[in-house]
């Protein structure tokens, strides 16, 4: 019996994805995505070896701008996006794979770390009249739309565009410790360069203000990614997706 041409039609992103190992599975809009957000988050993360960028408080003193955790996460998806964009060019199976987990971990873990990024910096940023990295300063327009609403952005779309972003448990675990960790280096960077590199953190009792404060940010960071897990699993029950791998079910 010869099919009508909407079966094949309603067929084809099936056959596709079984012929598609791994992350290639994926339309070819996510690589151009990727790539074009790779070139992005590498000329801003460059800006900062210019001179334009040295006369910032971020640049000077211990730490240099990794003293921030919006560099540090700016840092690590952009890293993240290279992975992905390796993942879609490797043509070894077994690479792919490799890559392709790599790269759903790193993604998902960073979605909470990137909202969480542009939540508290706008929340106390509006809340307390520039506390979050110094006041008002001479920074180029673009900067920070680049580092505190891109980032996030990026992030969202990622999720949205790749289908196989799992928000696995073990996503949440390496969020939590990528927060964990950031939390023990704010405390180094204090201990060389003086004082805690976010103002309003030097103006809350230590330790007591502080710790109330990393109670508050691990609680953005474990809502942001129940949030991210729910909506992408929504989107993939409208969308029709099949659901996660047993694989990925047993890490949950």
């Amino acid at each position: 019996m010869q099919e009508v041409p909407g079966s094949l039609v309603a067929r084809l992103p099936a056959e596709l994805e079984q012929n598609s190992p791994g992350f290639m599975a994926r339309s070819d809009y996510a690589f151009v995505f990727h790539a074009f957000a790779l070139l992005f988050y590498v000329r801003t993360w460059m800006w900062h070896l210019t001179p334009a960028a040295a006369i910032l408080p971020g640049a000077q003193g211990f730490g240099w701008f990794f003293r921030y955790l919006t560099f540090c996460s700016y840092t690590m998806q952009m890293v993240q996006l290279f992975v992905c964009c390796l993942a879609h060019v490797t043509r070894s199976p077994k690479r792919k794979q490799k890559l392709s987990a790599a790269a759903d971990q790193m993604a998902c873990a960073l979605f909470c770390i990137a909202s969480t990024v542009t939540a508290l910096f706008f929340a106390i940023e509006k809340s307390t009249k520039g506390l979050v990295e110094g006041g008002l300063l001479d920074r180029p327009p673009w900067l920070s739309f680049s580092v505190h609403v891109a980032n996030s952005l990026t992030a969202w779309l990622d999720m949205l565009i790749v289908e196989e972003r799992s928000f696995s448990g073990s996503s949440r675990h390496l969020a939590l410790l990528i927060a964990l960790l950031y939390c023990c280096w704010l405390l180094v960077v204090r201990h060389h360069f003086g004082k805690f590199p976010y103002p309003i953190l030097n103006k809350l009792p230590f330790p007591g203000g502080f710790l109330a404060f990393v109670a508050l940010g691990f609680g953005v960071v474990l809502t942001t990614f129940q949030l991210g897990k729910v909506v992408k699993a929504l989107v993939g029950r409208l969308a029709g997706s099949p659901p996660a791998s047993p694989e990925r079910k047993k890490k949950r």
